[in-house]
Parts: structure tokens; sequence; C-alpha cells
């Protein structure tokens, strides 16, 4: 993967490349946060709400993928489809490119585990894919040390045995959602995977070219009710500042 410097485009601009449309997965259980956390309150919107007004402001359309039996717990903004999900991330992701129109040219995947992703985040992907890139991915360098913990079970009980070996932080990074990606690239490795993995991994083994931009600080993975916590804490930094929404989330990636 190549790493760049990430570029901003704008929302509704002209381009030739054609359409950007986003992705929004949240049809998982939510079985390490304890339910369904997509609906969990985050500044007075369900969490998903989040990630769906930011594609919304970078994108010319947004497809939310959720659970067959939580479609009805929450209405999208007006424009916005929502699709039932399947049981598996790779699932759901078919079911979200079944849905976006098939004049689509760049389409973003991202998650309601991203919520505090900025639009400008989103844009960043996709004029990088607009660029030349067949994907593009934020990622933040590594500043803590990385080791394999391999558990023992001996005569004592569990013991851990930490391997040597780090993770080299010139050479790793921290990797976010939002993704965007070459709509016919993207389609293509669903359309001949029988196992699905990680969108930008299978692209790039079919050899595509997926570039690394800056990610955000702030976007934070929300999986345990104390990471929802600290989104929390993140958002209400921004808020109690009184600015219109775009600043605010100028101000969050700063955070």
């Amino acid at each position: 993967m190549d790493v760049v410097t990430p570029t901003t485009g704008r929302a509704g601009s002209a381009d030739p490349s054609g359409p950007a449309w986003a992705i929004v997965l949240a049809a998982g259980g939510g079985t390490r946060f304890g339910g369904p956390k997509q609906f969990a309150d985050l500044g007075g919107r369900p969490l998903v709400a989040h990630p769906v007004r930011a594609a919304g402001l970078a994108c010319d359309g947004v497809v939310v993928v959720l659970p067959q039996h939580l479609l009805e717990r929450w209405t999208p903004p007006a424009g916005v489809l929502a699709v039932p999900g399947g049981a598996m991330r790779a699932d759901s992701v078919r079911a979200g490119l079944a849905a976006v129109p098939a004049d689509a040219e760049v389409i973003v995947v991202t998650d309601a585990a991203h919520p505090l992703a900025t639009p400008a985040l989103y844009r960043a992907v996709v004029a990088a894919v607009r660029a030349g890139a067949d994907g593009a991915v934020p990622g933040l360098p590594l500043t803590e040390v990385v080791k394999e913990v391999v558990p023992q079970v001996g005569a004592g009980g569990r013991t851990d045995l930490v391997a040597g070996a780090s993770l080299p932080r010139e050479t790793h990074r921290l990797v976010q959602t939002p993704h965007a990606f070459r709509a016919s690239a993207l389609r293509a490795v669903h359309a001949d995977a029988t196992e699905a993995v990680e969108d930008s991994a299978m692209v790039a083994d079919a050899g595509g070219r997926i570039v690394v931009l800056d990610g955000e600080p702030a976007n934070i993975h929300v999986t345990t009710p104390e990471e929802l916590d600290l989104a929390r804490l993140l958002l209400k930094h921004v808020q109690d500042e009184g600015e219109p929404d775009e600043h605010s989330a100028a101000r969050l990636s700063a955070v």
C-alpha cells in the first residue's frame, strides 16, 4: 500500500468520473458491545446517524445496511436507502452493493463503529480514487509498541508468552474507515470471492493499488460502552464550541 498525503474535494462538484455512493454497514449484533450499538445515543442521535450524515455530505447517495429485524427501528433521512444485511460483514457489503446504482464510479464503505469520521475524510478518500487509485483508506501511525502474545497453559495455569519481535512502526498503520474504491474493482472482487475478507485486501490481492491517507485521531472505533463514552466526550468537546456542523467537524478532526 502507498502512503500519500490526503486531498480534499467538494460534494456535488462536477466530476467526469461519475457519482460517488456510500455504504454504511450497521447490521452487526453488537456482541462485544452488549447489544445493537448502532442505535446507541451519541449526541442526541443514534450512532448510525453520524456516518450516514457525514457520508451524505461527501457523496451523491447513501445506502445504510441494517439488521432485517431492526429495519423499522430507525427512519433514515430522506434520500437514504435502507436495506437488510446478512450474517457476515461481506454479506452486508454485497447487500449494499446491490442497492448502489450501476452508474456509481466510486463506492465508499464505512460502518457505524466509526461515527466521528468527518465529511472531509470522506471527501479525501473519494478524491484519492478519482485521482487514479483503485482504493483509499485512512490510517494512523503506530504510537505504541505492538507485540504478539501467545497464550500458554502450564501446570500453574495460564501464562502469556510475549514474542520478541514488534511490528515496525514505519511500515504499519492503524487503519480506519471510511474506505473508498473504484466501483468496478470493488464489485469485481465481491463477485469472484467465495470467502470475503477485508475489502481493501481483496482489491489489493486482485492487483489493485490501495493508497493510505492520513487518518483522524478522533475517528475512534466504538466497540465497547467505554469507547462510546469516549466518543461522547470528543463530540461534546466540539459541540460546546457552538459552531456550525461543518466547522465542528473540522475541529473534531484536529482533536
